[in-house]
């Protein structure tokens, strides 16, 4: 399995609509945001700041900032399920700018860590799961 292409599946009642999930192109049908923000203050706590939550058509676009470029991870629910998945980007170990393949695989492997290390003290129906993605 590729780390850098898996996502995280987690099912939890706790965090439920929010009102800035109006801000998504598909409020309708997604949500996400309370996980998303509750990640980004325990991603605080450990020393890593989320510099943007944005709303996209499918679901929160949550950026950290590196000095030569950016990662981040994506939070979505659909319906009114309590199962939500964590996705990360970019999905590969490096990313091109211009000329140069600037190496993201540190950065990028620790946001995996301590998401799944976030998710697992959330409280939860049941424990996050890796899976492809």
């Amino acid at each position: 399995m590729d780390r850098f292409a898996r996502t995280i599946t987690f099912d939890s009642p706790h965090f439920p609509r929010h009102d800035r999930d109006a801000e998504l192109a598909n409020a309708e049908e997604m949500y996400g945001y309370a996980l998303a923000s509750h990640i980004g203050e325990k991603l605080a706590e450990r020393g890593t700041t989320v510099t943007a939550f944005i709303a996209e058509d499918w679901g929160w676009y949550c950026e950290i900032r590196l000095p030569e470029t950016a990662i981040a991870y994506g939070v979505m629910a659909e319906g009114e399920t309590n199962g939500f998945i964590i996705q990360f980007v970019p999905h590969k170990p490096y990313v091109r700018k211009l000329f140069r393949k600037i190496d993201i695989s540190e950065p990028l492997a620790q946001l995996q860590d301590d998401v799944f290390a976030i998710l697992q003290a959330a409280p939860s129906s049941s424990p996050p799961v890796w899976s492809e993605g």
